[in-house]
């Protein structure tokens, strides 16, 4: 099939510099769309013709066929402005976030994946829900803003943002990572003011990232020194973390398959913890990062291209 593929992405966004690599390679014709751009574009889509125009910054295009779409940016805006918007600003932000979301008319292309589907995959809620029909383990979950009735604080506990967070506050970009915390730190008092995802706290674990392209699966092991980082690894400084290819069960294959296709993605990064030959479910990420664990012998980027470019 010709056509272009068509890529939705961030300007600082390092996965898709090297897939774009691997497409240059193969003399692929693709576009790349960066959501901070897009005002300085010359850009219209006829819904009726199914065609893109857009011209601008070295680009002068009439796309009347779209083969593939890696919709890597499927939310417009996460992170909470340092400063006040202006309504113009908030016009632009609100109009052109509904604009990529109508670039769904080229339904017949390949996408990575469908909007809709990466928009459900990305509710923790739901995801708990259908991991748990699929055969994965979960750990006991909570999600609100009281627990002081709830007995899955009668242990120790895990606390993390329902979703990811991304604050400013002056020149500072503020992150959440999940914490360990005793059940009376979980008072309406400190916690009140927004929901909360709260979970059983299993001890002796050790991450598990699994990304999935199709039919692909990367599965590694993340530790420091050889053994599981108890707390969020995330914190390790990164001279100090291994990543090591791993097989998983067949059972837990077959559910992550069965996953995907129950969330209809084409692509997901899944994190699990293994705890004394048991595997539990954490979370899926519909546009997950992999970057960070591409080398020559884990090529994520090879895979992702000959996908939209096949």
């Amino acid at each position: 099939m010709s056509g272009t593929c068509l890529i939705i992405s961030s300007i600082y966004d390092f996965s898709v510099d090297l897939v774009i690599q691997e497409l240059e390679e193969r003399n692929a014709d693709y576009l790349r769309i960066n959501k901070e751009s897009l005002s300085q574009y010359a850009i219209n889509i006829n819904p009726v013709k199914k065609e893109l125009n857009i011209s601008g910054k070295g680009i002068n295009r009439k796309i009347t066929k779209v083969k593939s779409i890696w919709f890597r940016q499927a939310v417009f805006l996460r992170n909470t402005p340092s400063k006040s918007l202006s309504l113009e600003e908030q016009l632009s932000r609100s109009q052109w976030s509904a604009f990529l979301r109508s670039l769904m008319l080229f339904e017949d292309s390949f996408w990575m994946n469908w909007p809709a589907s990466t928009y459900a995959a990305e509710s923790k809620p739901y995801q708990l829900m259908i991991a748990s029909e699929v055969g994965f383990k979960v750990p006991e979950t909570e999600i609100g803003n009281s627990f002081i009735n709830s007995k899955i604080t009668d242990s120790k506990v895990i606390v993390k943002s329902l979703d990811t967070v991304l604050l400013q506050d002056g020149g500072d970009c503020l992150f959440t990572y999940t914490s360990d915390v005793e059940p009376s730190e979980l008072i309406k008092d400190h916690i009140g003011s927004a929901p909360l995802t709260v979970q059983h706290y299993i001890n002796q674990k050790t991450d598990i990232r699994v990304t999935i392209i199709g039919d692909e699966i990367f599965a590694v092991k993340i530790t420091s020194n050889g053994a599981g980082i108890d707390h969020d690894w995330r914190l390790t400084q990164r001279e100090l973390i291994e990543y090591t290819d791993i097989s998983l069960p067949d059972n837990l294959v077959a559910s992550c398959r069965l996953f995907m296709k129950r969330l209809n993605l084409r692509f997901g990064a899944i994190d699990f913890i293994e705890s004394n030959g048991e595997y539990y479910f954490i979370e899926i990420n519909p546009t997950g990062e992999w970057g960070w664990l591409s080398n020559e012998s884990r090529k994520i980027e090879k895979n992702i291209a000959d996908t939209l470019s096949r």
